[in-house]
């Protein structure tokens, strides 16, 4: 019989890093790392201490939604630890039991994906978003921001990027329920089209459009069908590209590309590594976002320049990314039994979610995973700000967020 207990032993002996024990079935422990141990694994089966071993994310992270594994202390900085293991071991002691091909991405396939994740519905969402429902990175201008500040920030920040101007058109590809097309019309003046494959999301965009007067449309179409004899002035899309699948990698900057007028300004806000891999989070594809992949800073980099579009800013909002997470899964730990109540899942769900919130801010944590804002123009372009003051000088906008 395989020991596996000896096995991790085997793996994690040059540990170094914050100090944690594996407390096993029988009653034993293991000790990694020296001093006081930050938190306790419980591995309450064989079972389930095997296939964390063999199965990585996967294995460890279904143990965990079935009440197999309990972590005593933080979920969060366990698996920020762990993760800081498992990359220091180098590339000939890293686990590949799990190979993910890139499967093709067929319009259908994407838009059940898509409604896999978001087609959990608004109520779900508005128990651990911000009351705007931003599903992605906000910005902190300080590390004590709230979050629905922060959100707002993040809105004005990335318009303030397009350097919008009076009755310009601006695409919003993946513009999930709107609010940073509805900032950009009362702000700006500009007229904006959001796409998205989620209907619950167009709905609300819709309705809210309605409401506030606003020259905001949505269109429950696929970014591919969008006719290329339109030509927009600025095109941003916030969160959508690691839908989009390795297959199709190319394929999306050839569309934007078309889409784009002659010095048109395109902002691209996507999750992405350092270094371009098939590779996915096997948990997180299984059971929450089927079909993900993330760019790389280099394939992004080289995708916009093999298409002629002339990269002018680039920041990194890992950290970010990482207290947002912070906050999220802080809301919903506190909203557990009510998300329970309303949406009735059991306890296996919710434990998968709140896995992947905290793997997800480990990622970021541990640099594994950045959080990049490209901006780029059609061809060179000159009449930019000549520095990025202009995002962060006092103004009547920033005012509207409370900067």
């Amino acid at each position: 019989m395989i020991d596996y207990k000896a096995r991790f032993q085997k793996v994690l002996s040059n540990h170094r890093g914050t100090p944690f024990v594996f407390s096993y079935w029988d009653a034993t422990t293991q000790q990694f790392g020296t001093g006081a141990p930050r938190f306790i694994i419980h591995f309450k089966t064989r079972d389930a201490l095997k296939r964390s071993l063999l199965e990585t994310s996967l294995g460890f992270g279904e143990a965990y939604a079935r009440g197999d594994v309990i972590v005593e202390g933080d979920l969060t900085e366990a698996l920020t630890a762990l993760g800081e293991a498992y990359l220091a071991m180098g590339p000939e002691h890293l686990l590949s039991s799990w190979t993910r091909k890139a499967l093709a991405r067929t319009l259908p396939r994407e838009k059940a994906d898509i409604e896999h994740h978001y087609g959990l519905g608004n109520r779900f969402f508005e128990l651990f978003l911000d009351p705007k429902l931003t599903y992605s990175c906000a910005y902190f201008r300080t590390p004590d921001d709230a979050l629905d500040l922060a959100q707002e920030q993040k809105i004005a920040h990335t318009t303030r990027k397009l350097h919008l101007q009076p009755g310009q058109r601006l695409l919003d590809i993946g513009c999930g329920w709107g609010h940073l097309m509805f900032h950009a019309a009362e702000t700006y003046g500009v007229q904006c089209l959001g796409i998205t494959l989620c209907d619950n999301q167009a709905n609300y965009i819709r309705e809210e459009a309605a409401r506030r007067r606003l020259p905001v449309e949505v269109r429950t179409t696929h970014y591919l069908k969008l006719d290329e004899s339109t030509k927009w002035d600025r095109i941003v899309s916030v969160g959508m590209m690691c839908h989009i699948g390795e297959s199709r990698a190319n394929q999306y900057f050839d569309k934007v590309k078309s889409l784009l007028a002659p010095g048109a300004v395109c902002l691209l806000h996507c999750i992405a590594k350092m270094k371009e891999s098939s590779g996915a989070d096997p948990f997180v594809e299984k059971h929450v976002f089927p079909g993900y992949w993330f760019f790389s800073l280099e394939g992004m980099t080289r995708r916009a320049v093999a298409r002629g579009l002339n990269i002018i800013d680039v920041e990194n909002l890992r950290r970010h990314y990482a207290l947002t997470l912070n906050h999220w899964r802080a809301n919903f730990l506190r909203n557990y039994e009510e998300i329970k109540a309303a949406m009735g899942y059991d306890d296996r769900f919710m434990r998968t979610w709140e896995f992947y919130l905290a793997s997800a801010e480990a990622g970021f944590h541990t640099g594994h995973l950045n959080l990049i804002q490209m901006v780029m123009t059609n061809g060179v372009v000159n009449d930019y700000p000549w520095t990025r003051e202009f995002l962060y000088q006092a103004s009547p906008e920033y005012a509207l967020v409370g900067g």
